[in-house]
Parts: structure tokens; C-alpha cells; sequence
């Protein structure tokens, strides 16, 4: 018999019982289903991933921190605290350095500002977890959509953009509701660059208890210019660097210690009619804490996939905490590869349950076509082709129902894009198409249900072939 006569003989064989062979395709369908749609989902969410870093740039960043245990994280933003701690400490020097470095093309420090809360003015909305990240939006470094209003420029100094659950506490469905309101800043703490002088402490005081009190609450107001898409780092809130280093520049009235000394000489002079010590001397003191600390972090830009590799092991190699965009990668995709191969059992023993019934169907075919095969035997059919008759109709169970567990998997994955898509779109967040079908994954699952067919028809084939001819004719 020729290929195609097993196939069409299989077939015919099949539709003789079709209830039977109905109810034993349904069950490879559905562990077909189970293994596609995990599978599916899995590969979308991380095909997602990789299309939300490519948005922003993010596969060629890679942001470096002044602590080398820092390196290899699962975020390009976790890298944002103050270096009071670190080996080495991220300043205008070292940002300075990292520009002459071989592939990389731009370099943009990365801080934070520590503000208590954040409130939407003019009502009782107050954001108290947020994270006011600062970077220099003219370095290029980050291409962030914006769902509503621009981007940042360089010359915005109170101006902020928003991230998705500052736009949630704030109780906005529109992003574009947001653009022009403002926020206040609760800072604790001395006067800041970006505020008015402090009053020069009244003679006769310490300089401190009138002005430098650190336990001052006030409020600093920006302007909400642009609303981000939600996704990874939808708690992050975006400010320019300028603006940030005016906030994290303290202002305080100190006692002038030379001047001091100099008046203290003069009024002991001879001759002087009064011999009491001067008044004390202040003078109004700045202190950049973001150059005094450093930058959390910096963020530069290389200018190709192919050397993020290089430019992250030589940036490791001096000591330095580094993070890329593979690092993020290898992360999300242990936790994918996780989730896999959790759903895949379980579309597995699915499968593994459907091998069972073409086990038993292939079973009870030997029992009602015993005198069939007899009459086969005895008209010159060998074991061999007795044998491959039964594993390919096996085989054909398998194929049948992958093929319809792959449409019905593709229905499917149609309806709950478009439903993820409608709850994406209402929630801003920029993704589409998140269970996908790979060419892979449609001929690997009609492949995979055909050979498992195949293996699960091969006991009943064998068993089939083994009859004895004269036997099988005087079975009842």
C-alpha cells in the first residue's frame, strides 16, 4: 500500500465509528487547546516586553550605579537611591568619563527627589507612593511616549510628567483631563535653590532656630505636562535634572566664622570705645546635595544592540553597578520560562489523558475488526502493513485534533485580543496583539498531537499485527 492508501483507508476506518472517533478527537482538542493558549500567552507578554523596551529605546541602555552589587537587576530604573552607600559615587566626573567611552553615544544622569507626598491642588488626591525620577530629556537617552500632553525639555524646571498610577490617584479616566493641573510637592527639610532666600536670622540669634529648621513642612508646586503610558514603571513620576538639583539644593543661613573673626580683632583694637564682641555674622550657605552625593544613577545610550554586551562588561569590569536591557530580559524570561513550563504541564497531562483514549480507542477498533484482519492476513497483508494501518489511523486521531485545537485556539486568542486590546486602550496602556501564534508553535503542536497519536496507536498496531490469521477468521 502506498502513503496516501494508509491514509485514506485510516480515515474510512475512523468514520465508521464516528462517535467514538468524536469523542476521542475532543480530547486531544482540548489538551491541544491548553497547550497552545499557555504557550500563546506566554510568548505574548514577553513579546509585549520586548516591544515596550524597543518603544522607549531600552535596548541599548544601560544604566550604571556607584554599586557593583547592583549589577544585573530586573529594572533599568532600579538603580535611582542616593549613593551615600556606594564604592563609587555617580557625578558630573564620572558622567563626563563614561561619554568618552568607546559605543557609547549619550549619557544622562538619573536621580531622585525626596518629597513626602504629592497632592493634586485644589482637591484632597494625595499620592504618597510615588517615585520622582530625574533625568536630562535633551540627552536623547529615553524615548517615552506620552499618552497626553509632550514630552519634557530642557528648560522646564516645574514642570512634571506623570506616570499611570499618579494619574489613578488623582482620579483621571482621560489622560488629557490632567494636562495643566497642578501638584504640590510636600518637601521637609531646609529652603531649596528653586525657593525665596530664608529671612537672615535676627542678631543676637544662633542662625538656626529661626531658619534652618530641618523639621519645616512646606509645599512646592509643578505643572503636569504629559501623561505616560502605563507598563512596567507605571509609579514613576518624570522631572528635568535642573529642576531636580534646584530642589536638592538646601539654602541656610550659617554663623560667618571669618567675618566674625575679623570684627572680633577690630573691636579689641586699642583706642575702640566699646570692648563687647560683635553681633554674630551669617552668611547664606548653598549646598548641592546631588553633587555632593552623586546622581543615583546615570543612564547612557549605545549605538548598537551588538555592543550593549561590551560596553556593560567593561563598565563591570572598573567597578562599577551595572544594568542592560538583557539583564532585564534574562529576568523576565526566567519568570516566563517558569510560567511555561507550568502551564505546559498542565496542557501536558491534558494531552497525556487524550493519548489514553486513542489508546483505548485503537483497543476496542482490534476487538471489532478482528475477522477484518483476518481477512486481511489471509488475502496476503503482511504484519508490517496490518501494522502501520492501525498507527496511522492513531496517527490521523492526533493530527485531526491538533488541527482543530489550533482553530480553535486561534478563535480564541482572536476574542481575547480584542478584549485586551478594549481594556488596554481604557487603561493607556500601549500594548495590542499580546497572545500570539508563531509559525513554531503551529506546526510544533500539529507535529507534537501527531507523533503522540503515533506513539499512543503504537501498542494497539503491534498488537493488532501479533493476531494469527486462522484465529482471527473464527472470532465472533
Amino acid at each position: 500500500m502506498k502513503f496516501f492508501d494508509y491514509i485514506r483507508v485510516a480515515f474510512q476506518n475512523l468514520i465508521r465509528q464516528k462517535a467514538r472517533t468524536f469523542l476521542t478527537v475532543i480530547a486531544v482538542v482540548i489538551g491541544a487547546v491548553s497547550v497552545v493558549i499557555m504557550l500563546s500567552l506566554v510568548l505574548g507578554a514577553r513579546s509585549v516586553f520586548v516591544r515596550q523596551l524597543e518603544s522607549i529605546g531600552g535596548l541599548t541602555l544601560v544604566s550604571i550605579s556607584g554599586d557593583a552589587s547592583q549589577s544585573g537587576g530586573s529594572d533599568l530604573f532600579s538603580n535611582t537611591g542616593n549613593q551615600s552607600s556606594a564604592s563609587k559615587k555617580v557625578d558630573d566626573a564620572a558622567l563626563a568619563a563614561f561619554k568618552k567611552r568607546p559605543h557609547i553615544v549619550t549619557v544622562t544622569p538619573v536621580g531622585t527627589i525626596w518629597a513626602n507626598s504629592m497632592k493634586l491642588k485644589g482637591t484632597n488626591k494625595e499620592n504618597t507612593q510615588m517615585d520622582i525620577t530625574a533625568l536630562d530629556p535633551t540627552a536623547g537617552v529615553l524615548a517615552f511616549p506620552v499618552v497626553a500632553g509632550r514630552p519634557l525639555n530642557g528648560s522646564d524646571m516645574d514642570k512634571i510628567v506623570i506616570g499611570a498610577h499618579s494619574l489613578s490617584v488623582f482620579g483621571f479616566t482621560n489622560p488629557q483631563d490632567a494636562i495643566g493641573k497642578e501638584v504640590a510637592f510636600e518637601f521637609q527639610g531646609p529652603t531649596t535653590d528653586w525657593e525665596p532666600d530664608p529671612p537672615k536670622p535676627v542678631p543676637g540669634s544662633n542662625g538656626n532656630a529661626n531658619n534652618n529648621d530641618q523639621n519645616q513642612v512646606r509645599e512646592i508646586d509643578a505643572e503636569i505636562v504629559g501623561v505616560l503610558p502605563s507598563g512596567q514603571n507605571d509609579r514613576q513620576d518624570f522631572i528635568t535634572i535642573g529642576w531636580a538639583r534646584k530642589l536638592m539644593t538646601w539654602k541656610m543661613w550659617q554663623p560667618d566664622n571669618a567675618a566674625m573673626q575679623q570684627a572680633n580683632q577690630e573691636s579689641s583694637r586699642p583706642g575702640q570705645l566699646s570692648q563687647e564682641p560683635p553681633p554674630p555674622i551669617f552668611k547664606l550657605v548653598k549646598t548641592d546635595v546631588m553633587a555632593q552625593r552623586g546622581y543615583g544613577s546615570a543612564m547612557v545610550k549605545v549605538d548598537s544592540t551588538d555592543n550593549v554586551k561590551a560596553v556593560g562588561d567593561s563598565l563591570k569590569k572598573d567597578g562599577w553597578g551595572v544594568t542592560t536591557a538583557q539583564d532585564v530580559l534574562d529576568g523576565i524570561s526566567k519568570i516566563f520560562l517558569a510560567l511555561g513550563i507550568a502551564l505546559g504541564t498542565i496542557g501536558g497531562i491534558a494531552l497525556f489523558v487524550a493519548a489514553i483514549g486513542i489508546i483505548n480507542t485503537m483497543a476496542m477498533a482490534i476487538y471489532e475488526r478482528t475477522r477484518e484482519i483476518g481477512v486481511m492476513r489471509a488475502c496476503g497483508a503482511t504484519r508490517a502493513t496490518v501494522r502501520r494501518l492501525f498507527t496511522f489511523e492513531a496517527a490521523l486521531l492526533g493530527f485531526l485534533g491538533g488541527a482543530i485545537g489550533l482553530l480553535v485556539s486561534y478563535g480564541l486568542a482572536k476574542i481575547g485580543n480584542v478584549v485586551a486590546d478594549r481594556v488596554a486602550t481604557s487603561q493607556n496602556i500601549p500594548i495590542s496583539g499580546i497572545i500570539t501564534f508563531p509559525l513554531w508553535l503551529v506546526l510544533g503542536t500539529i507535529a507534537f498531537t501527531t507523533l503522540i497519536g503515533w506513539l499512543a496507536g503504537l501498542y494497539p498496531a503491534f498488537r493488532a499485527a501479533r493476531l494469527d490469521p486462522v484465529e482471527a477468521l473464527r472470532y465472533e
